[in-house]
């Protein structure tokens, strides 16, 4: 059954469930986490995941640019993930930035290390999912008529559609803007010594065992994975199928019919043929599973429960987290990995909004950078 493009059938929900084993297991090797990307550069100017990250919006750049110039599988500019322009993005994207970083965790870091048995990210996923269910019964008159219309500009934009650049060039430009300040500061030597490095983990052991694989390799394959999908099945996601996740198991207590008349489940459900599981949840709840079998592989998995003091950050910040997705729209991987790679605008300020949060709460709340503002912190 093919509901608005997407696959209900057998064979979709297998190919999603590959891609979020994929995830996981490469989410749990890198222990590659938004969050920690920027706040570590903040506190104590550690790049180690941020240049992961940037391999992996470069990767997914090149990639959303091969697959439309080549009209590959279902890639079109119609298939991007593009929303709504407006200060929504930037509301939503801050308000998500506070929320990982007081839960320790971006949406997709939860994931995988719910996997790794961190009862803490169990607490966080469930939270976020009552944030889900909370918006969506304040979506209808109050948060639409008060909130999100107010400050929504325009439609989505793509630059693939408005700009007068063949795709392939448009995101190969994209993509110098990271490799040139690369090329300057490190030169020609320093880069292809960091691409060599980038394997060294193939050279000795068992890489399946090994507990920690070089980031910036998993960003590379993270971001051929996301355009693989882009071109087999959807843009990848979180926080969506959370939601209806949240729907669906909520509609066990109160009835499918009750979820329908909700404005805003029922907009989710659209391209669904029922309230239930598609792909993309399945993808989802996969990313717990790879992560699980990464960690039993390198013998890290471990039931790990957070103290009693600590509870209130993942119930506070995964709450946060589930509106605030709801606001921006869409999490730390549906901006960073589809939005980037599709070039949508919305994604950029949403992006702009979490590096805010994060940056907010680790200067000022949590007041982790002992050496912050200095300008070289390392210089004795």
């Amino acid at each position: 059954m093919e509901v608005n493009g997407l696959l209900f059938t057998l064979e979709a929900l297998m190919i999603a469930c590959i891609f979020g084993f994929i995830y996981g297991f490469l989410l749990q090797k890198a222990d590659f986490c938004f969050v920690a990307s920027f706040r570590d550069w903040v506190s104590v100017r550690d790049t180690r995941v941020g240049k992961g990250m940037l391999v992996l919006m470069a990767t997914a750049v090149l990639g959303w640019g091969i697959a439309l110039t080549f009209g590959m599988g279902q890639a079109s500019v119609a298939h991007i993930w593009s929303l709504d322009i407006g200060l929504t993005n930037l509301l939503g994207g801050f308000l998500f930035g506070i929320g990982m970083t007081i839960a320790g965790s971006c949406a997709s870091g939860a994931l995988y290390r719910a996997g790794m048995g961190y009862i803490q990210f169990w607490i966080v996923i469930l939270a976020m999912l009552v944030g889900n269910v909370l918006f969506a019964y304040v979506y209808d008159p109050y948060a639409i008529d008060y909130v999100l219309e107010p400050l929504t500009w325009t439609d989505g934009i793509t630059l693939y559609d408005v700009l007068p650049i063949p795709y392939l060039l448009l995101s190969a430009l994209i993509v110098s803007l990271i490799l040139v300040p690369t090329l300057l500061r490190f030169g020609w030597h320093g880069f292809w010594h960091g691409v060599k490095n980038t394997f060294q983990d193939f050279k000795d052991g068992n890489m399946l065992t090994k507990s920690h694989w070089d980031i910036r390799f998993v960003g590379f394959v993270m971001g051929v994975a996301a355009t693989a999908q882009f071109v087999l099945l959807s843009s990848i996601s979180i926080t969506g199928p959370e939601t209806r996740i949240a729907g669906t198991i909520l509609s066990f207590i109160i009835g499918e019919e009750h979820i329908l008349n909700n404005l805003y489940f029922s907009t989710l459900f659209a391209q669904h043929p029922t309230v239930g599981l598609g792909p993309e949840e399945f993808l989802v709840i996969f990313v717990i599973v790879g992560a699980f079998v990464s960690a039993l592989l390198s013998k890290s998995f471990k039931i790990r429960v957070p103290r009693l003091n600590r509870l209130p950050y993942p119930i506070i910040g995964g709450l946060l987290m589930g509106i605030a997705s709801r606001i921006a729209p869409g999490c730390n991987i549906a901006n960073v990995v589809a939005g980037v790679g599709g070039l949508s605008v919305h994604s950029f300020i949403a992006m702009l909004g979490m590096a805010c949060g994060i940056f907010v709460v680790t200067a000022y709340v949590f007041k982790m950078p002992i050496m912050l503002f200095q300008k070289d912190p390392f210089k004795m």
